[in-house]
């Protein structure tokens, strides 16, 4: 459960009255208002139905993240499959370095996973050993960094609805 003032998850919640607004809050946020009794609704309190208040959570959760990135990224093998290639290509660590233009040791240290190689290396490897060294992966970037995902007083203040 979601305290609605702080957006904490909570095992339980309390309802209390809060600036004239009926919430559900956490133990720590139940001091800022006056607490009531199961089904006591006063009246001069605003009451929003819980239906409400979850569409708002669910509206505000897909706000929080952006559209799924992709970006691309060495694989975490890659000093395996040029070993791999190269010698299914039948080449020697010399013969594929004078290849690409590079030295023995750049391709020494690459097999050995001592080295990353940088943008220009992965585009000759690749194209020399038709190997695929960069893969696709997917990352979602959070709008703010807070930790609560639920909505709060100061959503509703904002007017971020």
């Amino acid at each position: 459960m979601i305290c609605e003032l702080c957006g904490k998850d909570v095992p339980r919640l309390h309802r209390v009255v809060i600036e004239g607004v009926i919430m559900n809050v956490c133990d720590d946020c139940a001091k800022f208002g006056k607490e009531l009794k199961k089904n006591e609704v006063p009246k001069d309190v605003k009451y929003i139905p819980p239906e409400v208040i979850r569409e708002r959570l669910e509206r505000k959760q897909r706000r929080r993240y952006r559209d799924l990135d992709e970006e691309e990224v060495l694989v975490e093998d890659y000093a395996e499959r040029i070993r791999k290639a190269r010698e299914s290509m039948g080449l020697t660590q010399d013969e594929l370095a004078k290849k690409i233009l590079e030295k023995k040791t750049v391709i020494s240290k690459l097999e050995r996973g001592e080295m990353h190689p940088d943008e220009k290396l992965i585009k000759k490897l690749e194209k020399t050993l038709n190997i695929k060294l960069k893969e696709k992966v997917s990352t979602v970037y959070r709008k703010d960094e807070k930790k609560a995902q639920g909505l709060t007083l100061g959503d509703l203040i904002s007017g971020a609805l």
